[in-house]
């Protein structure tokens, strides 16, 4: 029997932490669907007056990270995914929290920045050198960062270093780019983050691959994949396999660049997005 509303509380928060366990052990396994559908229903749980606000506002964060993510693969409508993080952001500022507000923000910086390239690249045009489109993911990721840095959030800092480098790599400014990616990839080291060292691996392989160093370019794709497969993240999986295929392909080793594609494959399949490789394969490097 509760005593009163405080113990109801604190019940409601153990219901949604676990909840958010379960969400986003779906959502590292590309279950989506499963992740999507659990976050609403705990979302809706959290109109109850009893749920604290940080409850709520963590259940946002996640469900805008999954959204983000699915909108990348499946090239779905981003409308819902920038609704739910506004709500995040909004949130996050009215309680004051300083490291949900700079998530949500750098959360909304990469929103952007992922939404405008599908655009570009559903154009038929390149996303490189397309800077008129990328200067509000560039502004939330630099207030995301100078947030993390007051923080001392060594994971969030690092996230924020990869996802400036990104940009800059659509701008082409390449040594710029690398210098972001390789601090991103350092922070991370020095604090033993390893998903967190993945993205910026693989980006700097496509450095590497404009460069016209292969050797160089299948190390950091290697490591891309390692980090990813230790990190336990699968979504983005095979996209590792389609960027190292690519590579063996430029060496002329066609049976390792058969393998790759099919491990890609078999993991699209297995989360359900195999109709969306072609799209992605096409432009994995881009992403």
């Amino acid at each position: 029997m509760l005593s009163g509303t405080s113990d109801i509380a604190k019940r409601y928060t153990t219901a949604l932490e676990a909840i958010n366990e379960i969400a986003c052990t779906y959502f590292f396994a590309g279950r989506f669907k499963d992740a999507v559908q659990t976050l609403r229903l705990s979302l809706e749980l959290t109109e109850a007056q009893e749920v604290m606000p940080q409850s709520r506002l963590i259940l946002l964060l996640l469900y805008g990270k999954v959204l983000l993510v699915e909108h990348l693969i499946r090239r779905n409508n981003p409308e819902l995914m920038f609704s739910v993080i506004q709500q995040a952001k909004a949130l996050a500022e009215e309680i004051q929290v300083p490291e949900y507000i700079a998530d949500a923000v750098s959360l909304l910086g990469e929103a952007c920045c992922n939404a405008t390239t599908m655009s570009i690249l559903e154009s038929g045009n390149m996303p490189f050198g397309r800077q008129d489109k990328y200067h509000d993911a560039l502004a939330y990721q630099q207030e995301a960062l100078k947030l993390r840095e007051t923080l001392h959030d060594s994971k969030g800092c690092s996230e924020s270093h990869f996802l400036l480098g990104l940009i800059y790599q659509f701008w082409q400014q390449n040594e710029l780019a690398r210098e972001h990616f390789v601090t991103a990839i350092q922070i991370a080291e020095d604090n033993g983050l390893v998903l967190e060292q993945a993205e910026p691996n693989r980006h700097l392989m496509f450095d590497a691959r404009l460069q016209g160093d292969l050797d160089q370019a299948l190390l950091y794709g290697e490591r891309a994949l390692f980090f990813r497969e230790t990190g336990g993240f699968k979504p983005y999986q095979p996209l590792d396999h389609l960027a190292l295929r690519d590579v063996y392909r430029q060496k002329g080793d066609a049976e390792k660049a058969q393998f790759h594609e099919r491990q890609a494959m078999i993991l699209a399949e297995e989360m359900g997005v195999a109709e969306h490789m072609t799209f992605v394969s096409a432009s994995s490097e881009r992403l």
